[in-house]
């Protein structure tokens, strides 16, 4: 419960006016390359931007979520929409159904639990035969974060930023890290991309974007040749192989 109420505190700092809505569009964006299918399972809302764009590609969609406003602010904005459920609990405790979900969307979340391993093991039943996990996660290795070392306001890129203790950050990660994880949860990497070149702050990255969204753009384009330095990274897996008792079921 504790829990909760610390993520209902953290969704008040979430808005849509945020540089990490641009993040979340862009990552949408490679998401509709890289589904396998329509039956969704989406790990976190926030105020349901992601949920909204998620059901134009969905025959189903549930959600889980640990905070009930953002439950409602997402309940909002979709409307009463009988292809979307909510669940209100923690990725840690979830019943996860078999076999059920074609894709399942973990964007920004990783770094917002204290041990993701098996919540990355837990979900991997969840997921049909073929079925896919699409994570993204702020970059520790990005260039503001490199910059911020430079210019001496972090001393590693790994230290937390101020941003990151609002959002209630557990760890950040570079794509090596994340990679190595998926790995020893029993998946392999499909496809990993770097989401948009950021050397500024998100407030003045907004600026930019409210100024000329055509520079995002190319941003996002030059952020392809240089994923490891992007804000954030995308990451598509699917399980290495099924347990024998799976695969039973499938012959």
């Amino acid at each position: 419960m504790d829990n909760m109420r610390n993520l209902d505190k953290i969704s008040e700092f979430y808005n849509e006016n945020d540089f990490d809505y641009i993040l979340l569009y862009y990552a949408l964006k490679i998401f509709e390359n890289l589904r396998f299918g329509d039956e969704f399972l989406e790990m976190g809302c926030s105020i349901g931007l992601s949920t909204k764009y998620l059901l134009n590609y969905a025959k189903s969609i549930d959600v889980i979520e640990g905070s009930v406003k953002n439950i409602e602010k997402a309940k909002k904005r979709i409307g009463d929409n009988p292809k979307a459920r909510f669940y209100h609990d923690l990725w840690e405790d979830f019943k996860y159904p078999k076999q059920k979900y074609s894709d399942i969307i973990w964007f920004r979340g990783i770094e917002h639990v204290e041990n993701p391993l098996p919540i990355l093991i837990n979900i991997k039943k969840a997921l049909k035969l073929n079925g896919r996990v699409h994570i993204t996660f702020p970059n520790a290795l990005s260039l503001h974060r490199r910059l911020g070392v430079y210019m001496g306001i972090l001393k590693s890129p790994w230290e937390f930023s101020e941003r990151d203790i609002k959002l209630g950050h557990y760890d950040i990660y570079d794509r090596f890290e994340v990679i190595n994880l998926l790995k020893e949860a029993g998946y392999k990497i499909l496809d990993f991309q770097g989401i948009i070149l950021k050397p500024l702050p998100n407030d003045k990255m907004m600026e930019l974007y409210k100024e000329n969204p055509k520079l995002i753009e190319a941003l996002f384009e030059i952020g392809k040749e240089l994923p490891d330095y992007c804000a954030e990274i995308y990451i598509c897996a699917t399980p290495e192989k099924r347990d024998e008792d799976e695969n039973k079921g499938k012959s």
